[in-house]
């Protein structure tokens, strides 16, 4: 099947028979099938690859969210290391995701990158682990009767780098990190800044 060939309604039903062969013990099946898949390019299918892997405890995880991220790169824009948000994978199990990221500018830009990160703070903490992105309302209406998802216990920024990190328990969640990247893109472009890196520095710590 060729490129051309998969359309986005067809995207969900591979993703499907992948995850069953997965759970079967066909690892080169559901490779195959994620593979063929993953022809699309989108971070979307891309992060459910990684997703379905990190359910099966799998380290593969671990390649496929460093593929996700880096799709959501804009050439000559916002662009984002493959190592960002990664997840951490030690003989061949994913262990932990590391949920910090770095904004590398330029010296001018710096002012508007720390406004940006402020203001995506509050938003990064209605996150849930499946993606979504809460209004203030649903979140009010969760937490009053009753929370069936997991978002970030702190969200904080550390001006001086600039960076912003999240208290995640280290959890593996490759959707949440998507919409993390997301809402740090968004903030950063409504800042007027037009130009920068998204990274995961491989430092110990936050």
């Amino acid at each position: 099947m060729t490129n051309s060939a998969i359309s986005s309604e067809d995207l969900d039903p591979i993703l499907q028979l992948a995850r069953t062969a997965l759970a079967s013990g066909d690892h080169d099946g559901a490779a195959d099938l994620f593979e063929q898949a993953a022809r699309a390019g989108t971070p979307r299918v891309l992060g459910k690859i990684a997703e379905a892997y990190g359910e099966m405890f799998d380290g593969r995880a671990a390649d496929w969210m460093s593929r996700a991220v880096a799709a959501m790169s804009v050439p000559g824009g916002i662009t984002v290391h493959p190592g960002t948000l990664r997840i951490i994978a030690q003989h061949g199990f994913p262990e932990q995701q590391v949920w910090s990221v770095t904004v590398r500018t330029s010296d001018e830009d710096r002012p508007a990158v720390v406004a940006a990160l402020e203001a995506a703070v509050p938003r990064l903490m209605r996150v849930t682990h499946d993606g979504r992105e809460l209004t203030e309302g649903d979140m009010d209406a969760a937490l009053a009767t009753g929370v069936d998802f997991y978002s970030p216990n702190h969200a904080a920024v550390d001006a001086a780098v600039p960076r912003v990190w999240l208290d995640c328990k280290d959890a593996v969640l490759p959707a949440m990190a998507l919409a993390v990247i997301r809402v740090l893109t968004d903030e950063l472009a409504t800042a007027g800044v037009r130009q920068a890196g998204l990274c995961t520095p491989a430092t110990k710590g936050r």
